[in-house]
């Protein structure tokens, strides 16, 4: 198959695993003899200058871009003609390319009439694999018109431009409502959720993430010499509950006099928020019991996971699937977690993980502190997760499946 992936962003440029995902099951649909190009945005390039690559195209404009400093109404001014270049460059890749199918893999920050483009050019010949959105979802110009809110001097002026912009987005067919008539998501909680909400149809499918065992694969560690290294990793922001983990690192230290325990901290986020965690490790008096790593690039994180023995993923909010906690059980780690979104689906309290409620540094002690006294649940527990992973959440299991949906997608 000739294949055109459509994605907001993608490798080197990226926020975090959905778009090394992205690279890794393209790579590997290549591998398998299809033909794939790759079109997305050009964020990153003027920073950083283009990549050397091949059938990568970073020429897509995000049309609402948060990170920019300009404010979201000034930058609806311009929205049309950023929609209608990105529309253009769709059609030019479409006619240049002429792909088989069309692949949508996240249009977060890009106009969704992209998709509803895409089904029209090529006859319907479209599939999409979404992880926590749905290109039926009001868009991002959408939701800021809607909702007044923002800082409160503004908001009467909101209110006032708010029925003209919302008039000129009715004007342009907004919401889009594309047809997707191949569609995956990343867990069954997201494909309950969509199809309660209508931004999803009732035939979607579940595709689980995957992640390459043969790479993260280590065996479980039967004995731990010196502290319990505790990693948490991935975007160091409120909404993950990075603070719940620095907390219950504190109360094990204080509150249980328990000291051989470690925790590391791999990746990057808000500075204002990092900074309050590590004020609020000062103020456990734990510094020499908390790491901050920086981002760490994916290429080492096998080799991070195999010097730790428990993953963290403490996150408040509702979780599409979280990949990083496949690549843990693969490394042989345990997984202590919240059960919001999708993780349910992974991990089954005392049997692949230990579970805690979110915002709860109590709780989140105690199941530290087992695995510290009950080395043979750790173990135990650690043997059962990783038996699960290599059985079910393989990165080829998932490529067969994503190859199987895209099939279906040209011959319909």
């Amino acid at each position: 198959m000739r294949i055109l992936f459509i994605t907001n962003y993608y490798p080197p440029y990226e926020v975090g695993g959905y778009e090394q995902l992205c690279r890794d099951v393209a790579e590997h649909l290549a591998r398998r003899g299809h033909v794939i190009q790759i079109l997305t945005s050009d964020r990153g390039v003027a920073k950083h200058g283009p990549v050397n690559e091949v059938n990568v195209y970073r020429v897509l404009r995000l049309q609402l871009d948060y990170e920019s400093g300009v404010s979201p109404a000034f930058q609806f001014l311009s929205h049309r003609r950023t929609e209608v270049y990105n529309l253009r460059c769709l059609r030019a890749r479409i006619a240049e390319f002429a792909p088989d199918v069309i692949f949508i893999w996240n249009l977060q920050g890009l106009p969704y009439s992209l998709a509803s483009e895409a089904e029209l050019i090529s006859g319907g010949h479209v599939a999409y694999w979404l992880a926590g959105y749905s290109p039926a979802e009001p868009d991002a110009f959408w939701v800021y018109w809607e909702r007044l809110n923002g800082r409160s001097w503004r908001r009467p002026l909101k209110a006032l431009v708010r029925p003209l912009a919302l008039g000129i987005l009715r004007a342009e067919g907004k919401p889009v409502r594309p047809r997707m008539d191949h569609v995956a998501v990343v867990s069954e909680y997201i494909r309950r959720q969509g199809i309660a909400q209508g931004t999803l149809p009732a035939h979607a499918r579940v595709i689980y993430n995957g992640v390459e065992v043969d790479r993260f694969y280590q065996p479980v560690q039967a004995h731990i010499t010196g502290p319990l290294t505790v990693l948490q990793a991935g975007r160091v922001s409120a909404d993950k509950g990075v603070h719940t983990a620095v907390e219950a690192i504190g109360r094990l230290v204080h509150e249980q006099g328990i000291r051989d325990v470690h925790l590391q901290i791999a990746g990057t986020g808000p500075a204002a928020y990092t900074a309050s965690l590590q004020q609020l490790a000062k103020e456990y008096g734990i510094e020499d019991k908390v790491s901050f790593l920086g981002w760490v690039p994916r290429e080492r994180m096998p080799e991070l996971m195999a010097r730790c023995h428990v993953l963290l993923l403490p996150t408040i909010n509702q979780e599409p699937f979280a990949r990083v906690a496949l690549e843990a059980m693969a490394s042989g780690l345990v997984v202590i977690g919240t059960l919001t979104g999708g993780t349910g689906e992974l991990l089954q309290h005392g049997v692949t993980g230990l579970a805690f409620s979110p915002g709860d540094s109590h709780d989140l002690t105690r199941q530290i502190r087992r695995l510290l006294q009950e080395p043979d649940l750790r173990r135990q527990l650690a043997t059962k997760g990783q038996q699960m992973v290599l059985e079910r959440f393989s990165l080829e299991r998932m490529v067969s499946e994503v190859e199987r949906l895209l099939g279906e997608a040209c011959t319909t």
